[in-house]
């Protein structure tokens, strides 16, 4: 993924990125300089451009969808690919679990101290996700973040963030095995039903 605003430097003749604020970002969309569909995250102040979807990915992120908002509770919201802003990124995770607000945040983005889960789903997306994002959740302190691995049939677990870009606690969760969120009480869930696509 390459940044999506760039020039030449005039010096190495090289590409020379550049680093945008959470406010640029927002009053850019704002100006319609990007578009509501425009395909496109900040992360660490670059604009990049995000993967292409595959069908098995967007099937598991509509059956996580239907999952999650049949067993939640009133107090949860659940956010499908909208953004969250984590310090100089704006990423816009598959699904997140989000405390319930009344103005269902439309005066505000989402910041990590809202988001009790965050799933990723990841086939090709896999390295990226581990390397790329999972640092930046774990720097802006998303209590838990998991990545529903479509290649390996799996769903990776990743606790206790550190300001140093770690998850203290990581684990690999496979079929037949329940999985109970830290931070979403009264929530459990099988990987048999994360990974549906991925056995279909």
């Amino acid at each position: 993924m390459a940044s999506a605003i760039s020039h030449t430097s005039p010096q190495t003749g090289g590409p020379v990125r550049h680093r945008f604020s959470l406010a640029q970002y927002h009053e850019m969309i704002e100006r319609g300089i990007f578009g509501e569909n425009d395909s496109i995250e900040l992360i660490r102040g670059e604009i990049v451009q995000k993967m292409v979807i595959g069908n098995p990915h967007a099937a598991t992120v509509k059956g996580l969808n239907r999952l999650l908002s049949a067993r939640l509770s009133a107090d949860f919201l659940v956010s499908i690919q909208d953004p969250v802003s984590i310090n100089d990124s704006e990423t816009e995770p598959d699904v997140v679990i989000l405390d319930f607000r009344d103005d269902l945040y439309a005066s505000a983005r989402p910041a990590a101290k809202d988001v009790r889960l965050l799933i990723e789903v990841a086939d090709t997306s896999l390295a990226y996700d581990r390397e790329i994002k999972g640092p930046i959740y774990a720097e802006g302190g998303i209590v838990e973040y998991w990545i529903v691995n479509l290649t390996n049939a799996t769903v990776e677990v990743y606790r206790d963030p550190q300001p140093d870009g770690r998850f203290a606690t990581v684990t690999t969760a496979r079929t037949g095995e329940t999985l109970v969120p830290l931070a979403v009480e009264g929530l459990s869930l099988s990987v048999d039903d994360l990974l549906v696509s991925a056995k279909s």
